[in-house]
């Protein structure tokens, strides 16, 4: 692999393990202020700290096989079938896990970065497949940079009922 998808890849690495440290600490600063955690509050650490492991695991996968000497369209079929498993789930789970968490269906915005989610670990599922949709590592990064944004966009819209519980109905 070459030093700049590497580089990249570890950067995406670094950035979502930030993402899951940034995400515990919402809690934190929460039973500091004397706040008891809900069924929602930890639905909402959980999710994103998978989020962000899966993102950190994903990055790191194509470079750890690279030390195998694999070639790199052998790395990334490999590393986009690995990865496309522990997205679907996290996809196809998080609308029942919700639902457990807060007794209402998932709000149209967190339906939205789901889909966009399922999105990526299909487009991983066509590079397991040797159907890469550009050249090289671009579309394995591509679907995770893509899980990461969306998570941390949905981070943001879900973090006033986290932070302000009282001042909204649905997050």
């Amino acid at each position: 692999m070459a030093i700049a998808e590497t580089t990249y890849l570890y950067t995406l690495a670094g950035l979502s393990v930030s993402f899951v440290g940034f995400s515990t600490l919402v809690i934190v600063f929460r039973q500091s202020a004397g706040g008891r955690l809900s069924s929602y509050d930890s639905y909402f650490v959980l999710s994103f700290m998978q989020a962000g492991f899966i993102v950190t695991a994903g990055a790191l996968l194509p470079p750890l096989f690279a030390l195998y000497g694999l070639s790199e369209g052998a790395l990334l079929r490999i590393a986009s079938a690995i990865t496309a498993i522990p997205i679907a789930w996290f996809v196809t789970s998080v609308p029942r896990r919700r639902r457990q968490a807060t007794g209402g269906p998932a709000p149209t915005f967190i339906r939205l970065f789901l889909s966009l989610q399922f999105g990526a670990a299909l487009a991983l599922v066509l590079g397991a497949l040797g159907r890469p949709l550009g050249p090289g590592v671009a579309p394995y990064a591509s679907a995770l940079t893509l899980i990461l944004v969306t998570s941390g966009i949905a981070f943001l819209l879900a973090l006033h009922r986290v932070m302000l519980p009282g001042l909204t109905k649905e997050p």
